[in-house]
């Protein structure tokens, strides 16, 4: 596999196991974490954005594959800078070397929590005005924080968990917004690449640490999943659809949220998405 990836996110969770997954099948990987990794970024920062940028295009001589925009999650006060604006500032940054490529392609990272969007929020992200989304975000997390409504039926998790988890939602379901949007662009479609969103469920990485080791939290996730021995999952299971569509093998799909989540989705949505 004569393939160079570029997986931000790298040090752990679902990003090291695909830089394990495309290594082992003999791909070469340009990682980026904020530690242990090839290049070093914070992408929360315009500063760290440009640091991918510079690295990657040094390391790889200016030439690349494929981009997994992995990296996510992180604390509140970052979620939004972090989970949108630096995902989208990965696949900006980087698509000018994927030029180069037979077999340019490109994936971001989701997440089911994508499913309950705000819409101001989520506009206000769309505009790419990072200051103006920030001072919106800001508001709702405030608003949330003095009169949570507490835990209910359709909100099992505790406030706690639920307030961050939605504001990471709503990050994640503007990116997502924006891979559909910009898809079938001249830059993206027109040059060949292929870009997807893999909206990804609860796997056994640090980054779901907050709920699956709350023995509460957890339980009230397992029983949302309805694939049996689906929850939760392990990460190589995602390396493995992320790896594919990132391989020559897609050369079809294009613009599509995908969601690997063990049947969430589906017994969230239903047919109502179709």
């Amino acid at each position: 596999m004569d393939r160079t990836y570029v997986v931000t996110g790298a040090a752990s969770g679902i990003g090291a196991a695909t830089t394990r997954y495309l290594r082992e099948r003999g791909g070469r990987v340009i990682t980026s974490d904020l530690h242990d990794a090839d290049v070093i970024g914070d992408l929360t920062t315009a500063e760290g954005r440009a640091a991918l940028v510079e690295g990657v295009t040094r390391i790889s001589g200016g030439k690349i594959d494929a981009i997994i925009a992995n990296a996510g999650g992180g604390p509140p006060e970052t979620s939004l800078q972090l989970n949108f604006f630096g995902a989208v500032a990965t696949l900006e940054g980087l698509r000018p070397l994927l030029a180069g490529s037979p077999g340019p392609r490109a994936a971001a990272v989701s997440s089911i929590a994508s499913l309950r969007p705000d819409a101001g929020f989520i506009e206000a992200c769309l505009t790419m005005d990072e200051n103006a989304a920030l001072t919106h975000a800001r508001s709702v997390v405030a608003a949330r924080l003095q009169a949570t409504p507490g835990r209910t039926h359709a909100n099992p998790l505790p406030d706690e968990v639920q307030i961050p988890l939605d504001l990471y939602g709503n990050a994640k379901h503007a990116l997502q917004r924006w891979c559909r949007r910009v898809a079938v662009r001249p830059e993206w479609s027109g040059a060949g690449i292929p870009l997807n969103v893999l909206a990804l469920g609860f796997f056994d990485t640090p980054a779901a640490a907050y709920v699956l080791t709350n023995p509460e939290s957890s339980a009230a996730m397992a029983r949302m999943i309805p694939l049996r021995g689906a929850y939760p999952g392990r990460p190589e299971e995602a390396a493995a659809i992320l790896a594919w569509c990132v391989s020559p093998e897609n050369s079809q799909m294009t613009g599509q949220i995908l969601f690997v989540d063990g049947g969430f989705e589906c017994a969230a949505r239903g047919e109502s998405a179709w």
